[in-house]
């Protein structure tokens, strides 16, 4: 049977492919352009729909060639969406640890809630069965959207804890100056006090 069968172009046109099929080259392209290499796994997956999408060109009776397509183009919509969540996951980690020794509240009042939503993201990310992937897309596409904010709140922050930081250092240093100035100041006391005895 050829694809010019009225049936076969309809059950083509009804299994939405090439919906599903720009909708995951729009999400690859925009992760695209946070980061090249995360596309690699979304760009297999629309690899492997193109690969059913022709066996049903070759074969118009094995229709469900047509369901598998779709569900790859799904997979690669979250598959786009999940590489930017553990890039920014990455970089919620970074900043964790550029941070570690200030308090971040002041600067972020809402810190601690972007903490706990970043945790939950995590949470979800984890409990995800590698076969159902097609399923969850949706979801994976609105936290890749929060998360991305999280980390432009982040970032704008930056400026300010890094000002935070070398006030610290500032006052550290001047403590410990001023510990070393006592301590030198003692042994040179101490020091003449011996040599008059």
């Amino acid at each position: 049977m050829s694809l010019s069968d009225d049936k076969s172009f309809s059950l083509l046109i009804q299994s939405e492919f090439h919906l599903w099929f720009k909708k995951a080259e729009k999400a690859v392209k925009e992760i695209e352009y946070i980061h090249t290499e995360l596309t690699m796994p979304a760009v297999n997956e629309l690899r492997y729909a193109g690969y059913h999408v022709s066996n049903y060109l070759e074969n118009t009776d094995l229709t469900d060639e047509l369901n598998r397509a779709v569900g790859h183009c799904k997979r690669a919509i979250y598959d786009a969406y999940e590489a930017s969540i553990l890039y920014n996951l990455k970089e919620f980690r970074s900043f964790k640890e550029d941070y570690g020794t200030v308090v971040i509240s002041e600067v972020l009042p809402d810190y601690s809630q972007l903490h706990f939503r970043v945790a939950g993201i995590l949470d979800f990310f984890q409990s995800i069965d590698k076969e159902t992937k097609d399923e969850h897309y949706v979801a994976c596409k609105q936290y890749h959207l929060e998360l991305r904010e999280i980390i432009k709140k982040l970032d704008s922050a930056r400026e300010e804890l890094n000002k935070k930081i070398r006030i610290e250092r500032r006052k550290s240093f001047i403590a410990i100056s001023g510990v070393v100035v006592a301590l030198l100041a003692t042994i040179i006391a101490l020091a003449a006090y011996l040599n008059t005895n």
